[in-house]
Formats: structure tokens, C-alpha cells, sequence
């Protein structure tokens, strides 16, 4: 077989880049091989007993105009759902008691989530050191600018419940480059965000805060899985599943690519869009040191423990999106998603649906639990931080052993590295949540720079 392009992964990266390559460039023949049975890779959704059960990511903001346009051309802007208005109301535990992440600096200096000393220190920001290190962790960063406290009640859960990571690890360069961007313009966040908001005011639009451009959550009525559906209906005569890549090898007009049922397909480009650990071991035979630089990012572990329970078995009032937890609340969970409170038709009515996550980087011995060890610690801190009475009505359980890429600082470098391997290699490109960024987004963004490159 021979192709203008070869695709090697039916994530959303691999199905997006398909996608662009039909819509921009029919001309192209075209096929995507995923090795197992079903696509989607952690984007999947369970409907049992009137829940639905998203396996890994829940949806997307809304501030990517390529996903929305992906959506749109798929003939799915209909079915787009976004979260309700309560999806701004969101608590971090602190001392055992759940408190509301204040949206404005007024209910910020009301606010009991830092002690009076933590608030004035955040206030003292302008006057912050200014960094001395080029890839300077998000902890080291926060701690620097906002202070101990602040970095570790505001900034390293939200690091744990979007990365599930830990911030002393993670490069803020590669994880929160707007932050890095906005210091280094201006020598202040706060000067910057008044800035950027005088900006934004001027052009009539919504700025965003320190980590990026403001975005609402959605997904799609019945779950995200209807993304991948889409794609596969639409494009099942490119797509073959239950075949995965062995290796890639260069030839004189592109590249051998070895398939697992023994085949061999002549490719002229090849999009690798499998997670980096696994586009290491195909790309061996084509360069050994791409190989070992792909090796360097680390992945973490995560469960994700769906749980319905009758409203009346809880004694919290479920008021928004859900909490994250501290790691100095020494808690096993990272903190827990009310999902029947964000979208609709998540779970029957009269009941509600919990999203809970355990492990990240900082808990790798989370893989070793069995599944009841997982739902015994999920639901006892759920227990001591909500309050909950009786059984679970149904329990769904997704681990992820490789869960979530770890941009550990280095990895700007590491980057830097794999681009210069990729140039010595043309025809070959790689797209992914271990790159550039690890949400939905990223990875239609960067696919779609791929099939622009072609």
C-alpha cells in the first residue's frame, strides 16, 4: 500500500489531524491505524442505569477557535453543552473544611481560604524578586511572586487537579507560559491582568487571568465520546482499528512503515499521534536519538472513581463545579468533580454523580491499589469532607496507569531537542498531549500545524 500520509493513533490528536487532512487537503490519500479495537484513547463515555460516565477528560473551554471550528465541521455545533452558570462557584480544602476560590479581589480579602497574612503577602505581588532561574518551577514561581501560602493552597491544586502533577516539578515555562510572558512584559501579574483587561475592554471582549485567555467548559449532550463518534462515522474509510505501528523506517521517497498484522505500508508522511513512550519505540530504527529523547517525559498515574449516590445520602449542598485538595491536607484524593452539577442528564434524577481523582505524580504507588482499596479511600475522604450516608448507587472505576504527561522543568529543552531530531527527518511529525500541552485543545491545535506543515 502506498499513501501520501500515514497516521498512527486514533486519539484526538490522530482523528483531528485525519480530519484537517480531509477538509484542507482531499487530495491526499490518507489512512489512520489505531491498535486497539475502539478509538478515542481517554476520551470515552459509560451510559448505565441514566449516568453518564466520562473515563478520562470531561470536556473542553471554549476558547480554542480550531475545536470549534472541528465541531462545527463535523456537524456538531448542535450538540455542544455548556457547563451551568454554578461552574464558577469552585472550593479548595483547607483544615478540613471546604472554601470557596474567590473570582474577584474583592471576595478574595473576605475570603477565609489564606490567613490575613497569606492575603497580604498576594497583595505584596509588585513587589516580588524578580526570577534569576530561565525554567523556573510553577512552585518556585508562585512562592516567589505570591508567597508560600498562596502557592500552596491556590496554585499547587489547581497544578494537581489539571496536571496531576507536583508544582515544585513542573515547568512553568512549559505548563503556564502566559504567566512567564506576563512577568517578564511587565514585572508584575497584577500590573499585567489590569493591563490586559484595559485591552480587552477596549476590543468589548472577556480577558482571561494569569494562566491563559478565559474559556467556558463544555462538552457535548451525552458526553465527550460523541467527538470521537463523530469521527469515526464520518471518516471510517480511513480509519483502520485493531492494527497498531511497529516501526518506522526511512526510504527513498518517505518512509516503511511496519504495521503488527506483519504488513508493511510506503508512506511520504507520517503523523505519530501515539503517547510519547510509545512513538519511542517506533521511531528506534529511524533515529536512536529521537528515540531516547522522546523517553525523557515522564507520565502519571491516574484512577478516575465515578460514584452516584441518592441526593438525600448527601449532606453538602453540591452548589458548583467540585474541590481540589492541597497536598498539605494530606489527603489520598487530588479532589473530586460534581458532575451532575455541571451538565445535564449526568445522572438520574434525585441523584447526583462525583467524579473523583487519585494518584499523580506525587502518588505513583496509587497503581498498586486494587479497585475496592480505591473506593474505600475515595469515598471515606468524600465522606469526611461532604458528608455521605449510605451506598453508592453504582460505582465506575478508569485507571490510567500512563495518565497525564509530565512537563517536569527540562522540558522546554527536551523539546527543543526532539524539534532539531524531527528537521534531520522531513515527512515525519509527531502530535500529542506530551508536547505542547496536555488538554483537548493542545493537541487539535497541534494537529492541525502538522497537516498545515504538509
Amino acid at each position: 500500500m502506498r499513501l501520501d500520509v500515514l497516521i498512527a493513533g486514533g486519539g484526538i490528536s490522530g482523528l483531528s489531524a485525519l480530519h484537517f487532512i480531509r477538509r484542507l487537503k482531499p487530495e491526499l490519500s490518507v489512512r489512520l491505524f489505531e491498535a486497539e479495537s475502539r478509538l478515542g484513547g481517554t476520551i470515552g463515555t459509560d451510559h448505565e442505569e441514566g449516568y453518564s460516565f466520562d473515563w478520562g477528560p470531561n470536556g473542553f473551554l471554549d476558547r480554542e477557535p480550531l475545536t470549534l471550528r472541528l465541531c462545527e465541521e463535523l456537524g456538531l455545533d448542535d450538540q455542544l453543552e455548556r457547563a451551568g452558570s454554578n461552574v464558577t462557584n469552585r472550593y479548595i480544602l483547607r483544615r478540613g473544611k471546604l472554601r470557596a476560590v474567590p473570582m474577584s479581589p474583592l471576595k478574595f480579602l473576605l475570603s477565609d481560604i489564606l490567613p490575613l497574612s497569606g492575603k497580604l503577602r498576594v497583595l505584596m505581588e509588585p513587589l516580588s524578586k524578580a526570577r534569576t532561574d530561565d525554567d523556573e518551577s510553577i512552585y518556585d514561581f508562585a512562592g516567589r511572586r505570591i508567597g508560600k501560602q498562596a502557592a500552596d493552597y491556590l496554585v499547587q491544586p489547581m497544578v494537581s487537579g489539571v496536571y496531576g502533577g507536583v508544582a515544585e516539578r513542573l515547568s512553568l515555562k512549559a505548563c503556564f507560559p502566559v504567566m512567564r510572558e506576563m512577568e517578564d512584559e511587565y514585572g508584575s501579574l497584577f500590573k499585567a491582568m489590569i493591563a490586559k483587561a484595559r485591552e480587552a475592554k477596549a476590543r468589548g471582549k472577556k480577558s482571561g487571568g494569569p494562566g491563559g485567555p478565559g474559556g467556558w467548559l463544555t462538552s457535548f449532550h451525552g458526553g465527550l465520546y460523541k467527538l470521537v463518534e463523530r469521527c469515526h462515522e464520518l471518516y471510517t474509510d480511513h480509519i483502520t482499528t485493531g492494527t497498531g505501528i511497529v516501526s518506522v523506517a526511512g526510504n527513498n521517497d518517505g518512509y516503511d512503515v511496519k504495521l503488527t498484522d506483519g504488513t508493511t505500508v510506503d508512506a511520504r508522511h507520517v503523523i505519530l499521534a501515539t503517547p510519547s513512550y510509545r512513538t519511542a519505540d517506533i521511531v528506534k530504527q529511524t533515529s536512536e536519538p529521537l528515540a531516547s529523547v522522546l523517553s525523557k517525559i515522564p507520565y502519571a498515574p491516574i484512577a478516575v472513581v465515578c460514584q452516584g449516590f441518592h441526593a438525600s445520602n448527601v449532606r453538602r449542598d453540591l452548589d458548583g463545579f467540585g474541590f481540589l485538595v492541597p497536598a498539605k491536607e494530606r489527603r489520598r484524593i487530588l479532589g473530586s468533580i460534581w458532575t451532575s452539577s455541571i451538565f445535564v442528564d449526568r445522572a438520574p434524577e434525585g441523584y447526583v454523580q462525583f467524579r473523583t481523582m487519585v494518584g499523580g505524580d506525587g502518588d505513583h504507588a496509587s497503581v498498586g491499589l486494587s479497585d475496592d482499596e480505591l473506593i474505600e479511600i475515595v469515598t471515606s475522604d468524600l465522606d469526611k469532607i461532604i458528608g455521605l450516608s449510605g451506598r453508592a448507587s453504582i460505582v465506575k472505576l478508569y485507571r490510567w496507569q500512563y495518565g497525564i504527561p509530565q512537563f517536569r522543568a527540562g522540558h522546554p529543552a527536551v523539546m527543543a531537542e526532539i524539534e532539531e531530531h524531527l528537521s534531520c527527518h522531513p515527512g515525519l511529525h509527531l502530535s500529542g498531549n506530551a508536547y505542547y500541552g496536555i488538554g483537548l485543545n493542545d493537541c487539535v491545535r497541534q494537529s492541525y500545524k502538522v497537516v498545515e506543515s504538509i
